[in-house]
């Protein structure tokens, strides 16, 4: 990414309500060069807009997209507030899903809280056959022990039918709670990145 611009007028610091606001967003690989240059744009403009102080960004990779922070810094939160209903800002923003995938998420900090409480990457889902194994291991139980509990309920009955109590009880508990407490517990398997 191009190097953001000076801040526009260094001889007087930011107030101590200064105010950050932090960006992160989730760039397609195959639009990378156009979204710097679309934030290069808008750095621009920024230098230009009353009570900006500075801009960082901070980038790293993720599979397929590379991740953005980027810290927008002003002197006061109502300077912050006029650039964000600048016609400026909005024109920007309407071009910003053509570069991004998923949500972009945006958070205003004070002080130093920018730079150490960043948002948490999203996971990435597991692979299918992690999903299937875990529903194997989660429903199999489930219908051996529904099934032998509803077996004096049901005799007599079509066999069609007579497997629907412990499908129907097996589908609940398999929901709530057997799959979320198995996914806690096997979270590092589910999701080895984020150990």
């Amino acid at each position: 990414m191009a190097e953001p611009p000076p801040a526009p007028d260094a001889a007087h610091p930011p107030a101590r309500d200064g105010v950050t606001l932090v960006v992160t967003e989730f760039v397609r690989s195959s639009r990378v060069r156009e979204y710097e240059a679309w934030a290069a744009d808008l750095h621009e403009r920024l230098a230009r807009q009353p009570g900006f102080v500075g801009v960082h960004v901070l980038r790293g990779q993720g599979g397929n997209l590379a991740e953005y922070v980027t810290l927008v810094r002003f002197a006061s939160p109502e300077a912050l507030g006029v650039w964000r209903a600048s016609p400026e800002y909005a024109s920007a923003l309407r071009r910003l899903p053509e570069f991004t995938a998923g949500e972009v998420d945006y958070r205003e900090s004070v002080g130093l809280e920018a730079w150490f409480d960043r948002p948490a990457r999203p996971a990435a889902a597991p692979p299918f056959w992690k999903n299937v194994l875990l529903g194997f291991v989660g429903v199999y139980p489930l219908i051996l022990l529904f099934t032998l509990l509803c077996r004096p309920l049901v005799q007599g009955w079509p066999w069609w039918a007579a497997i629907l109590p412990s499908a129907l009880l097996a589908t609940v508990f398999l929901n709530w709670p057997v799959l979320p407490l198995l996914s806690r517990l096997l979270r590092g398997w589910l999701y080895p990145d984020q150990r």
